[in-house]
């Protein structure tokens, strides 16, 4: 980390950040709420970036730049399952917080905003922040942001949200000692919602349990894509002379990487599509019988979406239920990992990650970005927090005053580029 020290409202950003917690489903009421606190928080930001609505209550927020470089845009969503992270036991030391990855994100993103516009700061090209309110659900808002910015042919010097990572955990035996590694996501998984219903309140609550088990029979299907391909042979570079060749050819060594790693915690990250039930509603009496699966799945690119709806409809066809996707989306473009936009944001994280390695890789979570990638190849998704294994799983990180200190300087770094 920097041992520069910029100036935070520590008390502000964990404020926000519990009263973010209470937003996690779309809702009117609920979005205006979340979008409240930021307004109240920052006032500086609202009050100089002009801001437009879009679909599902998604706001964006732009100032005018130099011209020096394209629009830096950066984008995220504010739902997330509520007290998530609280399960998990976080440091001893006072004042840390366990939060949704995304909502630290923008956290971060706002306090550095507001700490330059109070210095006087003025963008390099156009800064345009996207914020979504739901992008867990069916991402409605973020695709009418994207459409949006798509009609006016803008072309961004890079599109950043969350979804990398850096970490002291993965990947250990391939990098140098006290070397952090940072994941940035330059592509992410497809993904597929769906509810399967009892067809008018006919059948048995049976049925239901059976096509639940069913479908998830083989939950877990292990494959390697470009992407991670990317990342192994990233990995491989820095990796031990002995091992080198070993990680630097994934295709002819996959095979012994996956039982290798078959209990570990980057199997399914960046290498497995996983389809669960989460959720159930059922209800029975003598004369009726109601019931509701709720189905998530993701797709590792390469696995096709429509394939994955029709093994849906022919188990819910067997089982007499009814189906209706809620979301179904193919993994999405790639990025390039190269570039002035990478070197950029490769060096901020250089800078505030000491000794950092940084590879690309395929985002494990599912991100606002997917609806940009057709704007421009500069797509990237990284989040300047510290995650330990079982914290990356679930898509949270802890936030102490240090963790908040190093994710505003590198904010600072790229609204500055």
């Amino acid at each position: 980390m920097s041992e520069y020290q910029v100036p935070i409202d520590y008390n502000r950003a964990r404020n926000v950040l519990r009263r973010l917690n209470a937003y996690a489903h779309y809702s009117p009421e609920g979005a205006a709420q979340a979008l409240d606190v930021l307004r109240q928080a920052y006032p500086l930001t609202f009050a100089r970036l002009e801001q437009k609505s879009f679909e599902r209550d998604a706001v964006l927020l732009e100032m005018p730049g130099a011209k020096a470089t394209g629009p830096l845009v950066f984008v995220s969503h504010l739902d997330a399952p509520a007290r998530n992270a609280c399960e998990d036991k976080v440091p001893a030391h006072a004042q840390a917080m366990c939060v949704a990855l995304s909502r630290a994100h923008v956290v971060a993103l706002l306090e550095a905003l507001e700490g330059l516009l109070n210095e006087g700061y003025h963008p390099g090209g156009d800064l345009m922040l996207a914020l979504s309110m739901d992008g867990l659900s069916e991402g409605l808002g973020a695709s009418s942001l994207a459409s949006h910015l798509k009609a006016r042919s803008v072309e961004p010097c890079f599109v950043l949200d969350h979804g990398g990572y850096a970490t002291m955990e993965a990947f250990r035996t391939y990098l140098p000692r006290e070397s952090p590694l940072a994941l940035v996501g330059i592509g992410e998984k497809g993904r597929l919602h769906a509810r399967l219903t009892l067809e008018d309140g006919e059948g048995t609550l049976r049925q239901l349990m059976r096509a639940g088990a069913k479908l998830t029979r083989r939950q877990t299907r292990v494959s390697l894509c470009a992407a991670s391909v990317q990342m192994l042979q990233a990995l491989g570079a820095r990796a031990p002379l002995l091992q080198r060749w070993f990680v630097r050819n994934p295709k002819a060594t996959f095979p012994i990487m996956r039982l290798m790693w078959r209990k570990r915690a980057v199997l399914r990250q960046f290498f497995a599509s996983q389809r669960c039930i989460d959720g159930v509603q059922a209800q029975a009496t003598p004369e009726r019988a109601e019931g509701t699966l709720h189905l998530r799945q993701t797709l590792m690119p390469g696995l096709r979406c429509a394939q994955a709806r029709r093994q849906v409809r022919r188990v819910a066809a067997r089982c007499g239920l009814s189906v209706r996707f809620c979301v179904a989306e193919d993994a999405c473009a790639r990025s390039k990992p190269d570039g002035e936009a990478w070197e950029a944001l490769k060096t901020a994280i250089e800078i505030q990650f000491e000794r950092s390695v940084v590879v690309p890789c395929l985002s494990p979570f599912a991100t606002d970005a997917r609806h940009y990638a057709g704007l421009c190849r500069r797509v990237y998704r990284f989040s300047p927090f510290l995650l330990t294994g079982s914290e990356a799983l679930r898509g949270v990180c802890t936030v102490t005053d240090g963790s908040l200190q190093t994710a505003v300087q590198f904010f600072r770094s790229m609204l500055c580029v």
